[in-house]
């Protein structure tokens, strides 16, 4: 990006570390994104961008730290005076996931419903549409801020969604498009990937909280009736184990698991930004667990 000239947040950013090396390639999508997620985070009065504890907003900050452009203080992060980009870039897929939900989150993106959609609600007051349908993605509304962001990525071209915006929009799911990404052969196909290579390590994670024991019933009930006033049983001790099994697993897949790729390797890892309680991890965790668990129906049975 120093390369190129570009001045985000009124400072030069910088590639790589002070040592003397060739500057790795910067993808043309860093500058756009950093300057649109930059500004679309609230802000506070000392200028320090806030996540007010919202799950797009957290992860954005999450993505400027890792881009050199801040530090964490907890509530949100600290723009630095030097921004400085790391050799090691997040990825592509991660980063448009993102980009999308920040744009949802801060009101600059507006899906529609498809055209002749027969439950469609009335659309009096909203905006027209200025992304036409395409490639399985319906239409929406996206504001002029967000198009520099959402171009360099490679979700629109002219006026459409392109084929590599629709797996990114999985990862959104918008409930105007009602999607069923889950029956599309490429989900299928990952999910054939994912049982047939799961590497050994993550299957025992997986097993490992897959299985409620009678010991965290026990301790469950005890923490429960230490409480004044409070009654429990043995099944709310269950319902409750049961939900934080999906959850952690849920994490495991939000971490080590793409559909492009399927299971990460360490390199994957680092690279990878964990956008908690994405739609797409979730269903190839109900997937894979139906067919690699399904003595654990806890974890594949639709709610």
């Amino acid at each position: 990006m120093d390369d190129i000239g570009f001045q985000p947040l009124g400072r030069r950013i910088i590639v790589g570390s002070s040592r003397k090396h060739a500057s790795p390639a910067v993808p043309g999508w860093v500058a756009p994104v950093i300057e649109f997620v930059s500004n679309a985070l609230p802000r506070n009065q000392g200028g320090n961008w806030e996540h007010l504890y919202i799950g797009a907003f957290e992860i954005a900050c999450e993505l400027l730290i890792k881009l050199g452009c801040a530090i964490d203080n907890r509530t949100g992060a600290i723009p630095v005076a030097e921004p400085r980009l790391p050799e090691v870039i997040p990825r592509w897929d991660d980063v448009a996931t993102l980009v999308i939900w920040v744009a949802a989150q801060a009101g600059y993106i507006g899906f529609r419903h498809f055209p002749g959609a027969g439950s469609r609600p009335m659309s009096a007051g909203l905006a027209r549409a200025n992304i036409r349908a395409a490639h399985g993605c319906g239409p929406a509304y996206l504001a002029g801020e967000a198009f520099p962001a959402f171009q360099s990525l490679g979700l629109i071209l002219g006026g459409c969604w392109t084929e590599a915006a629709e797996t990114a929009l999985w990862r959104d799911n918008p409930p105007e498009w009602g999607l069923d990404f889950t029956s599309d052969s490429r989900f299928l196909r990952a999910c054939d990937v994912a049982v047939a290579t799961v590497p050994e390590d993550i299957a025992e994670r997986i097993r490992q909280q897959a299985d409620i024991r009678e010991d965290q019933i026990v301790e469950w009930l005890d923490l429960a009736h230490s409480a004044p006033g409070i009654s429990r049983n043995r099944d709310d001790a269950l319902k409750s184990l049961r939900f934080w099994s999906e959850h952690i697993i849920d994490g495991i897949f939000e971490t080590h698991w793409r559909l492009a790729d399927g299971w990460l390797g360490p390199a994957g890892v680092q690279r990878g930004i964990q956008l908690r309680f994405d739609p797409l991890a979730i269903g190839m965790r109900m997937a894979f667990a139906e067919r690699y668990l399904p003595q654990y129906p806890h974890l594949w049975r639709s709610k």
